[in-house]
């Protein structure tokens, strides 16, 4: 295959053939683990996150035309009221208060399981009374038994809530089922079978218009997305409060299943409640939840404003008419439940949400969110269409080509997704789509580093010591964009010498001294490549480095200097090393100077190199040869002062070097703005002052400044020396009108 054959994956077979064979095992793994919310697979887990994603950010909108108030037993009403649950008479006067109000249903988000405390039947069996009072007391048992206040005041206005489970025990009574199941159809039915339940005592069942079970199971990670409309309980099947509450306020005289066939199964595909609407559900006949929004969503009045009618006027006026749930958000009580919008969501709102939600789509609202039957099938389909795309399109193009690729495919599902569960409410499994484009990408881009880094050390064992190995780099990842050819840029450069090199050449065998040069120039040339420089060349003792070539470097000047700060800091562990060897320990002087210079592949026909020419690359020599003049480590032009302005810098001189006519003023970096301490700041700007002074010829303060100076700070008492020396030679009189304060070094050193 040529060079120029259009479709890089026909030259990438292997990569082809193991994308089919990862497409294979991914869509294997989609078959095996088919959408379970109910399981705990990483899949699932997966796209339940996605839903409560997609939830968060497109959540259900639906007008507020049910009149729907929630009755709460929160704390503050615990407190005043007294704990839950309450005496039976006390609930038989909240629901004559809700009555009074104008309620038109009330529903009881909880269960009166065990027989109230009657106070007189309780003081008549704790002591042998006399006749006449025992009979006292047994007239006053009907006046304070609290069950039969509470049944005689239910009426018809008032549906009462019972649990399935499978904790053992059956409690209470529980109202006729809504089907009755044939044995056959009852062991193969898919709907949820609970084996126990805790209803209501007899007489409060008798008594109620009517009653539905409260059960909310949350997914496998905790949190409730969808809520049964009915149980299957033995035979019998069992209507939810909400779908009870919807089916009286329609005014529907019945409510069904609807079933479809599955092969050779028959499964749950809605509810029917009477001729008013049908309810989109799951194969186990359950809703996902569309939640208006956070706690709160509906009217929230205590339960204890309702029973003393304490409540502003506004909320009890919102009773008139209302369909009311009763519940409890108090800590203490356990019905704080986890649902995608927030933790701690109260879950007589969740009841609230599905009667909203039914009694809304009984009006022609489109308000619920389902999963299709069609579902498996698309999200297959989805799945193999999305691994055969990119295991086509992904092997042997750039790792940017194949990130926005996948980026733009991504984007489409997604898209599409949320589309479909904005306008048709369809909620569609995301993360199997999602892990195939991961898991292609990810191949594919590990493949072509793979391949790039193989390329990469071709080209170093070819030109590893021809070009520095950042130019590498660069021909690696963009071999159109390399050019040998020389140009003018501005660069930062810098050089490194040995103090007092010759001397300690002349003391050490050729073993040790190529040792400690070995591992001079490895550790500063590691400081220089973490720095993003580049080594021109090492001339002896001597190291020249320049940055901003031949890759781009906005900040070359700032990294330069970094650099030289850092070798530095380098050369004390160094000489840690080299006295622990018995080599000796040495200082280094830098020279850094930022300007135009030359740039590019140059040499004879015999021998070549990436090196860098002109003033700027002849001025920064001269500036490290100062170095060991002023006795400091590093000095830099004013150039690179300038473009490098995060470091602190002291003053050193206004010098004019050999060779040249235009003055130049060199400083000393210290360190980073950000670790300057107040006494090194003090101790710059004394100095600088003592500089200005001097250079104004106002030569008693400058000398009086460093001679304090020479006494706080005598590390740099050459520095300081020279000025004073220079203060000391000559008379400030006979210095001419316009002295420029310029220091002439005749010689390179």
């Amino acid at each position: 295959m040529s060079a120029k054959t259009p479709w890089p994956w026909m030259r990438r077979r292997w990569q082809l053939l193991a994308g089919a064979l990862l497409v294979g095992a991914l869509v294997s793994i989609h078959f095996l683990n088919p959408h379970d919310p109910a399981r705990s697979a990483v899949i699932t887990r997966l796209d339940s996150l996605l839903y409560d994603w997609r939830f968060q950010a497109l959540p259900p909108q639906r007008p507020a035309r049910i009149p729907i108030v929630i009755i709460d037993v929160d704390e503050s009403t615990l407190q005043r009221e007294g704990r839950w649950p309450w005496d039976r008479a006390k609930v038989a006067d909240l629901i004559l208060a809700l009555q009074d109000r104008g309620a038109a249903l009330i529903g009881f988000d909880a269960v009166f399981s065990e027989p109230g405390v009657n106070p007189a039947q309780s003081l008549l069996e704790a002591v042998d009374w006399a006749p006449d009072m025992r009979q006292a007391l047994l007239d006053l048992v009907p006046a304070f038994d609290g069950d039969t206040i509470l049944a005689n005041t239910l009426g018809s206005k008032v549906m009462l809530g019972y649990f399935f489970h499978a904790d053992g025990g059956k409690t209470g009574v529980l109202p006729f089922p809504f089907l009755e199941l044939s044995a056959e159809d009852a062991a193969a039915s898919p709907l949820l079978s609970m084996p126990d339940f805790t209803s209501n005592p007899e007489p409060l069942t008798a008594n109620a218009l009517s009653a539905g079970f409260i059960v909310a199971i949350p997914d496998a990670d905790g949190i409730v997305r969808r809520m049964p409309l009915a149980i299957q309980h033995e035979n019998g099947v069992y209507a939810s409060l909400a779908l009870e509450m919807s089916r009286v306020a329609l005014g529907a005289p019945w409510v069904k299943l609807i079933s479809a066939e599955a092969g050779a199964r028959r499964l749950v595909a809605g509810v029917q409640v009477g001729n008013r609407v049908q309810v989109p559900v799951d194969a186990q006949a359950q809703l996902l939840v569309p939640y208006r929004g956070k706690a709160g969503s509906y009217p929230v009045i205590p339960a204890t404003h309702v029973l003393r009618g304490d409540a502003p006027s506004e909320l009890l006026q919102q009773l008139d008419g209302a369909l009311v749930l009763v519940g409890t958000s108090a800590l203490g009580l356990g019905d704080l439940r986890t649902i995608p919008l927030q933790t701690a969501y109260p879950g007589v709102e969740a009841h609230a949400n599905v009667l909203d939600a039914i009694l809304q789509a009984a009006l022609g609202e489109n308000v619920f969110y389902y999963t299709p039957d069609w579902e498996p099938g698309a999200t297959f389909l989805m799945v193999l269409i999305s691994g055969l795309l990119l295991m086509l399109a992904l092997p042997g193009r750039s790792p940017t080509w194949m990130l926005m690729v996948s980026a733009g495919w991504v984007g489409l599902v997604l898209g599409v997704n949320l589309l479909l569960w904005r306008y048709a409410h369809i909620a569609l499994p995301l993360a199997m789509t999602l892990l195939m484009v991961f898991c292609l990408t990810a191949f594919n881009v590990i493949a072509g580093y793979l391949r790039t880094n193989r390329q990469k050390h071709a080209i170093q064992d070819l030109f590893g010591e021809y070009v520095p190995p950042a130019y590498v780099e660069r021909m690696v990842m963009q071999p159109d964009l390399v050019s040998l050819e020389s140009e003018q840029r501005e660069m930062t450069v810098l050089f490194a010498d040995i103090q007092g090199f010759t001397t300690i050449s002349e003391s050490l065998s050729a073993a040790e001294l190529k040792h400690l040069l070995n591992v001079y120039l490895s550790a500063v040339t590691r400081v220089i490549f973490d720095h993003q420089g580049t080594i021109d060349k090492y001339v002896g003792d001597m190291v020249m480095a320049f940055w901003n070539a031949p890759l781009d470097d906005p900040h070359h000047a700032r990294h330069a200097v970094g650099a030289s700060l850092a070798m530095q800091r380098r050369m004390i562990g160094l000489r840690g090393e080299f006295q622990a060897l018995g080599l000796p320990a040495f200082e280094i002087g830098l020279g850094l100077s930022t300007g135009p210079m030359s740039v590019g592949d140059m040499g004879s026909s015999y021998r070549r190199a990436y090196t860098v020419l002109g003033d700027t690359v002849n001025l920064g020599s001269r500036i490290e040869s100062m170095t060991r003049h002023y006795g400091l480590p590093v000095l830099v032009s004013d150039t690179t002062r300038r473009q490098a302005d995060e470091f602190l810098y002291r003053p050193v001189d206004r010098i004019r070097v050999k060779g040249k006519t235009r003055p130049v003023e060199i400083f000393q970096p210290i360190c980073p703005l950000s670790e300057a301490t107040d006494g090194l700041r003090t101790r710059v700007a004394a100095f600088a002052a003592a500089v200005d002074d001097y250079r104004a010829r106002r030569w008693p303060a400058a000398r009086a400044r460093l001679e304090s100076l020479l006494n706080d700070d005598p590390e740099h008492e050459t520095l300081y020396s020279i000025y004073l020396s220079r203060m000391t030679d000559t008379d400030p009189v006979s210095l001419p009108a316009d002295w420029p304060a310029i220091f002439d070094h005749e010689n390179k050193s």
